[in-house]
């Protein structure tokens, strides 16, 4: 089936509005732009603003997953907003010397005029206006151009969209424009700064309405009224910590959380490395994940090559950009399935028999100067590149485990059994050999938040999460402080740059040129 997009001329907070032409495929949002139409000639019957729809779709595709989906004028966006802020500015992965705004990023060297910081703003804002652009066209709609049942679920969605995107602008950039409507003026553009309680309370809103219309369902890539509960949980939990520190939304977590665990729709893959197969994608365990699709189709992502494929430090290593920090590697338990899966000191890429021992961290030795991240398993050999048809996890089940527990221990009521059907099912699927990875027992509130955020970095590394996480927990200017790469990397240490006003990233300088009324964070 194809489907139109359409472009607007924009600039600043004027975003583009599109629609895209995709092809569907077992009902997952593809994008293949090939004609142009405008959203008054499209959003004219239900087919239509199904289309319309899947351009909010493909807005978040890129900007909250790997950076694989379009921008509004066709081209390809590299700028995944999840690697940048969650990944690269943490301790899970160290920068080269010679990379350039990923280790602007690492280092905590972020101004104003960093060019990536200002992409990111502007396709996080795309995304929002598209979002925009569903709800109060197809809100417009009449019962002869679409049946109410329809109507509802598309706006639902893009309602999903929306509160994903605000939530990511939130927490990266703290004080943000909160834009409800369709921006279709340059009139419109000098929008001022929302407080970051007037933002949570919008998107609590958002994702409270779709999760009363929504499907209870896997989803395959589409919404669904779990992942609105998940991401609700999440929204929930980060707003206990900086900058609202609002220990109340423990509970409120919990029960989202709670309805998520006993919806019966999600469920543990036994294999924690077939959670990342290909084959696999849209599985029992992701509660939403980013349909990708490639190589050579226009819609593949970057997120397992970023972080391999290839990973022999003796062969200089594959298409990645970065490198396991080391001490992340060493946190875990060398029978741990979870480690002999997420980081590759071979040639990942390769055929070779010597592949099956490489796979063993009893046989890796001391040099980790060259050893890469390997979440995600392709067929081998492969030359994938920055196009790998691997769809991108944003919330598993394994994650809102993790976050029922710590919503609990928020509350100081986490129990022994609570850990056993949480954190303990993760551990006992990660066992390589019965003595390996030994069950988590209860201890005090403090000691569990140290254990909870520790099982976070092993379990769900890569994904995004980590200075959402560290950020939540009040750990995140002690972490950045303490990594030490250990000088192979002429990229150096990011502590020595680190200032505490860093824990946001700056408004970017070119759109406070544009926008009078924004206000620059503190400290930029």
């Amino acid at each position: 089936m194809k489907k139109t997009r359409t472009i607007f001329k924009s600039m600043a907070l004027l975003l583009v509005v599109t629609a895209v032409i995709v092809s569907c495929s077992d009902d997952k949002l593809i994008e293949k732009p090939t004609t142009f139409a405008s959203p008054d000639q499209l959003v004219q019957d239900k087919q239509g603003a199904e289309i319309y729809l899947a351009g909010a779709y493909s807005a978040i595709q890129n900007l909250l997953g790997s950076g694989g989906g379009r921008l509004p004028d066709g081209s390809r966006s590299y700028e995944p907003y999840q690697i940048h802020w969650g990944t690269t500015g943490t301790d899970e992965v160290v920068t080269p010397g010679w990379e350039g705004a990923r280790k602007i990023i690492f280092l905590q060297q972020v101004t104003p005029t960093e060019i990536s910081i200002r992409n990111m703003w502007n396709d996080l804002y795309r995304a929002v206006n598209q979002a925009n652009s569903v709800i109060d066209r197809v809100s417009g709609m009449t019962e002869s151009q679409i049946d109410t049942e329809s109507k509802e679920y598309i706006i639902a969605q893009a309602k999903f969209i929306r509160a994903a995107t605000y939530f990511a602008l939130v927490v990266a950039w703290e004080n943000v424009p909160l834009i409800k409507n369709e921006t279709i003026s340059l009139d419109d553009i000098e929008v001022s700064q929302s407080s970051p309680q007037e933002t949570y309370d919008f998107i609590i809103e958002n994702l409270t309405e779709a999760i009363a219309v929504l499907p209870e369902e896997q989803g395959d890539g589409r919404a669904t009224k779990g992942a609105a509960q998940a991401l609700l949980g999440k929204v929930y939990l980060q707003m206990t910590g900086f900058p609202l520190n609002q220990t109340d939304k423990f509970a409120l977590a919990q029960q989202q959380l709670q309805a998520v665990m006993d919806s019966g729709t999600y469920d543990l893959l036994p294999n924690y490395a077939n959670v990342f197969d290909l084959d696999n994608e849209q599985s029992v365990e992701m509660v939403f994940s980013f349909p990708m699709d490639g190589p050579g189709l226009g819609e593949g992502g970057n997120l397992s090559t970023f972080y391999g494929p290839n990973g022999n430090v003796n062969n200089g290593g594959g298409w990645g950009t970065c490198y396991i920090n080391q001490e992340f590697e060493s946190s875990y338990d060398r029978d741990d399935l979870r480690l002999r899966n997420n980081v590759a000191v071979h040639n990942a890429n390769s055929t070779s028999p010597e592949e099956a021992v490489a796979v063993d961290p009893n046989t890796w030795g001391t040099n980790k100067t060259g050893w890469r991240g390997w979440k995600t398993h392709a067929e081998k050999p492969n030359s994938y590149a920055n196009d790998t048809p691997f769809d991108n996890p944003y919330i598993r089940f394994a994650d809102v485990l993790l976050m029922f527990a710590e919503a609990k221990n928020g509350q100081g009521t986490l129990t022994q059994g609570d850990l056993d059907i949480t954190v303990n099912r993760l551990r006992a699927r990660a066992r390589f050999i019965p003595t390996a990875v030994p069950d988590m027992v209860l201890g005090s509130q403090e000691e569990n938040a140290a254990e909870l955020l520790s099982e976070r970095r092993k379990e769900l590394c890569f994904e995004g999460w980590r200075r959402h996480d560290l950020i939540r927990f009040g750990k995140y200017g002690e972490t950045i402080r303490a990594i030490d790469q250990g000088g192979w990397s002429t990229a150096g240490n990011p502590g020595p740059n680190y200032q505490d006003f860093e824990i946001r990233w700056p408004i970017p300088d070119a759109e406070m040129q544009l926008n009078p009324n924004l206000v620059q964070n503190e400290g930029y």
